[in-house]
C-alpha cells in the first residue's frame, strides 16, 4: 500500500493562476495524497476558488490563516495539518511533472534516503528553459557524482556528509523546496521554518538538513517554476534595468530594496552557520565569498540612491565594512565630492539579485 503524502501549498491572491499547480497534482501517478491549501489571507477569491476544487476532489482540504503570515508561516501551518507519512511542498503558481512523486518515492526505497530532491525548468511566459545543462552546472554535477555515491547510473546523487560545504561552493542552487519529499517525523527533530524570513526562508530551511540526514537528488528535471509577473522575485526584468539610463519609478525600487535587506538577512544567518560549523573545512574562503555578497547588495543600494548624497555614503560605508573593493572605494570617494553621475564602471559591479 503506497504511503500517504501531504502536500503543502501556500497561497496568497492567486485564484487566477491556483488552477494549474493543483491540475499538476491531479495528474500525478502515485495516487496516495491529500492536498492542503493553506490561504495566508487572501483577499481575493481565492476560498471560492479552492472550494469549487473541494466538490471535485475529497483529497483537497483549504486551511485559511488567523494572520497574515508569510510563505515560511503558511508553509508551517500546512505542516502541522498533515496527516501523511511523508510531506511535500508545490507553490501555488508552479507545477510538477506527473512522475514527480511516483520517482520521489521510489528514489526512498531504493536509497533509504530521508529526502529527496529533484531539478526543475523554469518557465517565463511560452519560454521554457533547462539551466541544469548549461556548462557550469553540467561541471558541477559532475563533480557531485564523482565525490558523493550515486544510484541508478548516476541519476540520483546520494549525500550524507560535505552537502552543506558542497552548497557554498556551487555557483547554481540544485536543491528547491518545490521538489522536496521528506518524512513528516523528521519534524521532531528539524522543526518548522523561521517565520522572520520573508525571503530565503526556504533556503534556510533546506540547510538544516544538509549533513544530518541521507538526502537523495534525482539529477533530472520534476518541476516547473513560472516566472510570473505578481511572484517575488520576477516584478520586473531585473537584467534590464538600467539605473544610469532608465529612471526607476518608486515603487520598484521599494521593492528592490527591501528583497535586499531580507537577502541580507538570509546572508548574514548562513554566515552565522559556516562560522558555526565544524565541517566546512575552506572556512575563511567560504565566510570571504559571503561577505563579498553582503557588500555587493549595499553597494548596489548606495549606487541607486546616489542622489541622495546621506543615505548613499551610508549604504556605501556598509558595504565597505563587509568587504573593500575598487568599486565601493570609488563610489565612496564620488559620494563625498558629491558627485550624482553615473558611472560605466561603476555599474559593472552592481547587483540586483
Amino acid at each position: 500500500m503506497e504511503q500517504l503524502i501531504s502536500i503543502v501549498m501556500p497561497t496568497y491572491n492567486r485564484a487566477h493562476i491556483i488552477s494549474g499547480a493543483i491540475e499538476s497534482i491531479l495528474c500525478q501517478s502515485y495516487v496516495s495524497w491529500e492536498l492542503i491549501v493553506v490561504d495566508d489571507r487572501s483577499t481575493d477569491h481565492t476560498e471560492e476558488a479552492i472550494r469549487e476544487w473541494m466538490r471535485k476532489d475529497v483529497l483537497i482540504r483549504y486551511v485559511r490563516n488567523e494572520r497574515e503570515k508569510g510563505p515560511g508561516g503558511a508553509r508551517n501551518t500546512g505542516m502541522l495539518a498533515a496527516r501523511g507519512e511523508y510531506l511535500a511542498f508545490l507553490d501555488s503558481d508552479d507545477e510538477w511533472y506527473p512522475c514527480h512523486l511516483t520517482d520521489s518515492m521510489r528514489t526512498h526505497a531504493l536509497t533509504k534516503a530521508d529526502i529527496s530532491f529533484a531539478l526543475w525548468v523554469e518557465r517565463h511566459g511560452d519560454i521554457t528553459s533547462y539551466y541544469f545543462d548549461n556548462e557550469v552546472e553540467r561541471y558541477w554535477l559532475h563533480s557531485m557524482r564523482t565525490t558523493f555515491e550515486t544510484w541508478n547510473d548516476g541519476v540520483t546523487i546520494v549525500f550524507e556528509k560535505g552537502l552543506f560545504e558542497a552548497f557554498l561552493s556551487h555557483t547554481r542552487n540544485f536543491f528547491q523546496l518545490n521538489t522536496m519529499v521528506f518524512r513528516r517525523e523528521l519534524l521532531e527533530e528539524v522543526g518548522l521554518i523561521n517565520e522572520h524570513f520573508y525571503l530565503g526562508e526556504d533556503t534556510t530551511y533546506l540547510l538544516r538538513f544538509f549533513d544530518k540526514y541521507r538526502i537523495a537528488l534525482q539529477t533530472k528535471p520534476h518541476a516547473v517554476y513560472h516566472e510570473s509577473p505578481d511572484s517575488l522575485y520576477f516584478f520586473c526584468d531585473r537584467w534590464q534595468l538600467d539605473p544610469d539610463t532608465i529612471h526607476l519609478n518608486e515603487e520598484i525600487y521599494i521593492k528592490i530594496e527591501g528583497l535586499s535587506f531580507k537577502s541580507i538577512k538570509v546572508r548574514e544567518h548562513i554566515r552565522d552557520l559556516v562560522a558555526q560549523s565544524d565541517s566546512v573545512s575552506k572556512k575563511a574562503k567560504q565566510l570571504s565569498y559571503i561577505d563579498i555578497g553582503i557588500a555587493s547588495k549595499y553597494y548596489t543600494l548606495s549606487y541607486l540612491n546616489r542622489y541622495n548624497r546621506k543615505k548613499a555614503l551610508h549604504y556605501c560605508r556598509q558595504s565597505l565594512r563587509y568587504k573593500v573593493s575598487i568599486f565601493n572605494l570609488f563610489l565612496f570617494v564620488k559620494l563625498l565630492f558629491s558627485s550624482k553621475s553615473g558611472n560605466a564602471f561603476l555599474h559593472r559591479a552592481l547587483n540586483f539579485w
